[in-house]
This record gives C-alpha cells, sequence and structure tokens, in this order.
C-alpha cells in the first residue's frame, strides 16, 4: 500500500475509534477502491459497516477478507457477530468453529471465543426450544456445556430441555451438578423439585420446594408446586 493510502487508511481507523462511523466508512471506501484486496481494509470496512447497521455490507467485507486470507481467525468472529445479532445462529456458528479451528491449530482455543461459541450453539437451542423441537434444542444446549460446562445457565436449559424429553434421570444428574456448583441457584433447584415431582420422588421434590421458599418467601412456583403436591399426596 502507497503512503498517502496507508495514511488515510490510518485516519479511518482513527474515526472509528472516536465513533465517527460515516467518515471512517468514507476514507475507507476510496482506500478499497484503490487495494480492492487488502484484507485488514476489508475487515475494517465490515466492523465499521456493522456499527452503522448495515449487516449484509458488513458481512460480505469479512466473506471477502476470509476468502483473500482463509486463514484470518479476526474475520471469522467479527463475521460470526454479525450473523449472531442477525439471528443468523447456524451461519454464526459456522464462522465461529472455523475460527476456533484455526485458533486450535494455531495455539489451543481462547477462553473469550470458547464463550462466544457457546452463548451461539445455546441461542440456537433457545430458538429450537421455543419452536418445540426439543431434540435439536437438547443438540445444541450439550454442544454449548461440552464447550464451556461452568456456564450453568446453559445447563439449567439443557436440563429443562431433557424434562420436556422426559428424560428426567438426565435432567436430575444435570440439575443436582448445578446445584453443587451453586446451592443457592433457586430456579435450578425448583425445577429439581419439578423433576423428582415426575419420577414420583415426592418427599425430595417437597424437601427442594420448601428450600426454595425458606430462601424466596415470594416464590409463586414454589408455592403452586407445593400446592399441587399436597393435592397429589393427599388424594
Amino acid at each position: 500500500m502507497d503512503q498517502a493510502n496507508r495514511k488515510m487508511y490510518n485516519e479511518a481507523l482513527e474515526l472509528y475509534e472516536k465513533g465517527e462511523f460515516k467518515a471512517a466508512l468514507d476514507k475507507l471506501k476510496r482506500v478499497l477502491k484503490v487495494y480492492p484486496d487488502y484484507p485488514d481494509v476489508l475487515n475494517s470496512a465490515g466492523l465499521t459497516y456493522s456499527m452503522t447497521g448495515n449487516f449484509e455490507q458488513a458481512t460480505e467485507s469479512f466473506q471477502r477478507a476470509v476468502e483473500i486470507n482463509p486463514e484470518y481467525i479476526e474475520a471469522y468472529v467479527n463475521m460470526a457477530i454479525v450473523q449472531n445479532e442477525q439471528c443468523k445462529f447456524e451461519d454464526a456458528i459456522k464462522s465461529f468453529e472455523k475460527a476456533a479451528a484455526l485458533e486450535t491449530k494455531e495455539k489451543g482455543i481462547s477462553p473469550q471465543l470458547k464463550a462466544k461459541l457457546a452463548a451461539t450453539y445455546a441461542q440456537l437451542g433457545d430458538t429450537y426450544y421455543e419452536l418445540q423441537e426439543f431434540r435439536k434444542a437438547k443438540e445444541e444446549y450439550m454442544r454449548a456445556v461440552e464447550i464451556s460446562e461452568t456456564f450453568i445457565d446453559i445447563k439449567l436449559k439443557l436440563g429443562k430441555t431433557h424434562m420436556q424429553l422426559r428424560e428426567y434421570n438426565d435432567a436430575e444428574k444435570l440439575l443436582n451438578d448445578i446445584l453443587r456448583r451453586n446451592k443457592n441457584y433457586v430456579e435450578a433447584r425448583s425445577v429439581l423439585g419439578l423433576c423428582n415431582y415426575h419420577q414420583k420422588k415426592y418427599d425430595a421434590a417437597r424437601k427442594h420446594w420448601q428450600e426454595v421458599l425458606n430462601s424466596d418467601p415470594a416464590n409463586i412456583k414454589a408455592r403452586s408446586y407445593l400446592n399441587m403436591l399436597k393435592e397429589k399426596t393427599d388424594g
């Protein structure tokens, strides 16, 4: 890149850092007219497009960057983030996985990338769960947990999915693991009580729901569950 365009590119980066995205984009476009095949400039343009809400153009810029440099990890990650913003979770997962494969080849996947990939799997799982496609939801939640097993919120979602599939033993095991990590996780304890109820472990269910009420007296779910259990056992 010649000196004049290098200067313009650096000015564009400074404008981006200041939040002056339109001005930054104008300069990046001028540089790309002369040097259309510079991955770093394309990646910067993609970031700037994304900040202006032009996600399609952002994705095109990132895609062009990785076509020129297939090992451009940062561009894959940026593209995945934009795809995730558009709720294109399957595309985002592919981009994250590509970045993860490249990063692993270099030095091992970073915790930051693990977290982003796990969150994207979980979001796709949420979509399937809302559509009541519970087996597909389970697959995505399991992928998320496999990558980052310390994310207990995702484990809870997986536990609820096991419940929907009547896989009560799997749900119980997972929920107990969550509570070993955080014994004060009220929602997990409430769901575990419901799991025990479906397994006809009524004493265990009562114990968990009573513990929820002890820590959260205003918990409507736990009170309703206890009333349900009372009607069941008294009847």
